[in-house]
């Protein structure tokens, strides 16, 4: 029975196939079968999912467009807030030039203003003495001396260089504060209309009216000399050889006085809208330093 134990069933390996099949004749499904058991345990199951992507419903929209909102508005906040600052920045520094040149104003104009006070006493000086005509050669170097001075006519320079600034390049809507900006604006007026316009329309105009009547009386050597000794500084005269005078004819002399006369009140007048720019001129500094904490 020994010999037969090789054809028993039993003992044949588990998963052989038949010894009667071919290889031709072994279908897929049979040779999936036979596969040995060890592989099929090591096999491993891939599962592969896919997702699913839903459709965006109105508060997707909604969040997306709210965020991109706030970014840009953010941004422009930024912008805006760097901008405002560059602007108080420019305020601030047309400010500090307003005020050097408030300081220039104040010394040009209380220069100016000693100035013709001078030349007014000149005038009051020089009237009494060329009314005695037969006196005139005898008081000759006091006469040309208030001559001369006479005609040290002093010219008001305007320091309008932040004002005209901010004017032409429309830097005025920088400042925030409305009691300066007005208070600028009165000054600039002030100055301009009864300051400078008055001096190149009025006061000039009556100095050459002055010179000219006084072109058939005084020789013009004696002025040239003082030129020449001294430049505009204020130094005595020298005279030249007699005759010291052109003409003592007294129509030419009372129109030389009267011309005088009408210089003085113009500059009398003239004097008193100096006191007024000055007192503008310190308004608005004071203003100024109040409104924007300069020391």
């Amino acid at each position: 029975m020994k010999e037969n134990s090789a054809d028993d069933p039993a003992n044949k390996p588990v998963g052989q196939p038949p010894e009667n099949l071919s290889a031709e004749n072994v279908s897929a499904a049979d040779a999936e079968a036979i596969k040995p058991l060890e592989d099929t345990q090591n096999m491993e199951v891939h599962h592969h999912t896919h997702p699913t992507h839903g459709k965006k419903t109105w508060k997707n929209y909604f969040w997306e467009f709210l965020m991109l909102f706030l970014a840009v508005f953010c941004g422009f906040l930024a912008e805006w807030k760097l901008e405002h600052v560059i602007e108080n920045h420019r305020e601030e520094e047309f400010m500090g030039s307003m005020l050097m040149d408030l300081e220039t104003d104040h010394a040009n104009l209380a220069k100016m203003k000693s100035k013709f006070a001078f030349i007014a006493l000149q005038v009051d000086s020089l009237i009494p003495l060329l009314k005695h005509q037969e006196q005139m050669d005898a008081n000759a170097h006091k006469i040309y001396q208030h001559q001369v001075n006479l005609n040290l006519y002093s010219k008001w320079a305007y320091a309008d260089r932040t004002i005209d600034q901010l004017k032409n390049s429309g830097n005025f809507r920088l400042i925030r504060k409305k009691a300066v900006s007005n208070g600028i604006g009165a000054y600039d007026g002030f100055i301009r209309n009864y300051v400078d316009e008055m001096q190149n329309s009025l006061i000039l105009r009556q100095w050459q009216m002055v010179n000219d009547a006084g072109n058939d009386i005084f020789r013009a050597n004696v002025f040239r000399t003082y030129i020449k000794n001294g430049d505009f500084s204020y130094h005595a005269v020298t005279l030249t050889d007699t005759p010291y005078f052109l003409t003592s004819d007294k129509v030419a002399l009372d129109k030389f006085i009267n011309r005088m006369d009408q210089y003085a009140v113009s500059l009398e007048w003239f004097e008193i809208n100096i006191d007024q720019a000055l007192r503008e001129n310190k308004s608005l500094d004071s203003l100024i330093r109040k409104e924007y904490d300069f020391e």
